[in-house]
């Protein structure tokens, strides 16, 4: 087994294993261990000229636009991807948490057709479940999505 090889950092463990059998490392930019596999969530819309205020569905053609995704263990979302197929409108991607009006994150387009961020930790347990919510700000936006990174912790 991996964590049996590998030399231990000054006072913290490199690798451990958690009780589902997650192989998890010490990631010192976020102290704390995180699995080493990562899973995608995405949401999206599969329509054009978008305006208003619209929950995201979850892909794959799941009707669960207001429900969102259940988290099976305690996660945290470690990147985030937005983008649409059109650069002339403006929008916010907002990801809430478990029904609450205060969003977790927000990620605006303004004249671009994607954006990235790979630095988050933003915590979730258990049971968490998780909706996306777009707001065009100005124009109309063409088949929007967001994907979103969780690693296990």
């Amino acid at each position: 087994m991996l964590r049996d090889v590998v030399t231990p950092s000054q006072s913290t463990q490199q690798f451990q294993q958690d009780s589902n059998g997650i192989l998890l490392f010490y990631d010192n930019s976020r102290s704390k261990y995180i699995s080493v596999s990562r899973e995608e969530f995405s949401f999206g819309i599969r329509h054009r000229n978008i305006t208003g205020t619209r929950w995201l569905a979850a892909t794959s053609n799941l009707i669960t636009n207001v429900s969102g995704y259940k988290i099976p263990r305690n996660a945290s979302i470690t990147a985030i991807t937005v983008q649409t197929q059109n650069s002339a409108a403006g929008c916010t991607f907002d990801i809430f948490r478990n029904g609450v009006a205060v969003s977790l994150t927000s990620i605006s387009l303004s004249s671009e057709t994607s954006k990235i961020i790979d630095n988050l930790d933003l915590d979730l347990n258990q049971g968490d479940w998780l909706q996306c919510q777009l707001t065009v700000t100005s124009g109309t936006v063409d088949y929007p999505m967001i994907l979103l990174e969780i690693a296990w912790r």
